[in-house]
């Protein structure tokens, strides 16, 4: 019957029936429609159904052994392809030729990376316009009022032309530190890490307490601020030599005081300077008096400090801790004396290591650490400050232990950032600056 003139059968695409006698009868969907002999003989060669070859319809003129290889890979199921791999398209199994190139992944770029360091840039130039803002986030202290003034009045000494921090250099002195901001050493300074800026004029043995302002020249002899805390209304003048110790001595309460102080006793007096270092006393002096400056109780501030001091500590400046008046809760003293514990760390100079000294150390170490669970923080600040003074690198690690629970208490975290970072890359010598020049 012919293909067009079956009719279309009830069920459509879900007929059940199966005898061939239906199916020649009724069309369902989806048959294939055949073609007559006539459309087959006029059909172009391009209407070829895909998956025939052109070498399989010309038996003629085709090669037996082409056709049959040809028949064989037109007739293999597409799984039979992937295992096993032809030579135009190379399996896992097959190497790539040599002179194809692999593809590298590009690189990782942070879109956040470029607008960051727009932003620190930002925020450092609108540092750079404070130097009060400049002190606080990068040196996490607060500078006093004395110190602008002294900074004052070198600019008038040196109004013909020269630098003010270079003012006092004739008698051996150099103003660094926080003078360096002042002078304008900073503003086209590569930005740096944080820690960096608290190690700037650090010598060796300096605690987090004290701030280096002025040193002399190509010696370890420098002067700077104590603060007891962080951002206490009172600084002190301090003076230490690092080249002998640990030892720091309280000197006076302003810095103008302190430089004269370091006239009498540490500058560079000659024959040919004499008379120059007597005028520069006498200008400090009428310095203070034209401005109204308060420095004549210097003294009695210092003795009031000696009578809050709960211990000497190694470096011999004191320590001051909130004691409870009624309860003494806030410091108790240490399970060893001062001179035993020298005697015990003694042994790391004369090389011995740290295990064999832990026998005597490690009561003292559970002592400061059940004082502090007890609330006696300030016991573990004096042990650490022992440790740093004595020097020993080995120690650092106490330190750092001793110091997270005993600043954390006493609320001086800026106390322990600057010791980190101090810890972190402690150096000896005298050139200490974190600027190209020096």
């Amino acid at each position: 019957m012919d293909e067009f003139k079956k009719e279309d059968c009830k069920y459509g695409a879900d007929c059940y029936q199966k005898n061939p006698a239906h199916k020649a009868k009724y069309k369902h969907p989806g048959d294939e429609e055949k073609l007559t002999q006539s459309e087959k003989r006029d059909r172009s060669p391009d209407d070829e159904p895909v998956g025939v070859s052109k070498k399989t319809k010309d038996s003629s003129t085709s090669n037996p052994i082409e056709e049959a290889t040809s028949e064989n890979v037109t007739e293999q199921p597409t799984t039979s392809k992937q295992s096993v791999p032809s030579e135009e398209q190379p399996g896992p199994s097959q190497e790539k030729p040599e002179d194809e190139e692999e593809e590298v992944p590009p690189a990782f770029i942070d879109p956040w990376e470029d607008r960051i360091r727009f932003s620190q840039a930002q925020e450092y130039k609108q540092l750079l316009s404070d130097p009060k803002l400049f002190f606080k986030y990068k040196f996490c202290v607060e500078m006093p009022e004395d110190f602008f003034s002294f900074w004052e009045f070198c600019k008038s000494l040196t109004k013909d032309g020269g630098k003010p921090e270079c003012a006092f250099e004739n008698v051996g002195l150099r103003l660094v530190g926080p003078f360096d901001f002042m002078a304008g050493k900073f503003h086209d300074a590569k930005l740096q890490e944080p820690g960096e800026y608290f190690r700037h004029w650090r010598f060796y043995y300096d605690p987090p307490e004290f701030q280096t302002v002025f040193v002399k020249k190509n010696t370890g002899i420098h002067y700077g601020y104590w603060r007891d805390t962080p951002f206490a209304e009172q600084c002190f003048l301090a003076r230490n030599d690092a080249s002998k110790g640990c030892q720091f001595s309280i000197i006076d309460t302003n810095i103008f005081n302190a430089v004269s102080y370091f006239l009498d006793k540490d500058a560079d007096v000659t024959p040919f300077n004499r008379a120059k270092v007597s005028a520069l006393k006498k200008s400090l002096q009428n310095w203070v008096v034209d401005q109204n400056l308060e420095v004549t109780n210097s003294a009695e501030l210092i003795k009031k400090r000696q009578r809050n001091l709960v211990c000497r500590t190694f470096h011999t400046a004191g320590l001051i801790v909130p004691v409870d008046p009624k309860t003494a809760v806030g410091y108790r003293p240490l399970m060893e004396t001062d001179a035993d514990l020298k005697t015990i760390l003694s042994k790391l100079d004369e090389g011995n290591n740290l295990s064999s000294l832990m026998e005597k150390l490690q009561p003292v170490l559970t002592a400061a650490t059940i004082a502090v669970d007890e609330g006696d923080y300030g016991t573990a600040i004096e042990l650490a400050l022992a440790f740093y003074g004595h020097g020993h690198p080995e120690l650092h690690n106490f330190i750092r232990q001793l110091t997270i629970v005993g600043y954390t208490q006493a609320s001086h975290p800026q106390f322990l950032a600057i010791l980190k970072a101090q810890l972190d890359n402690r150096r000896k010598g005298n050139k200490l600056s974190i600027l190209e020049e020096s």
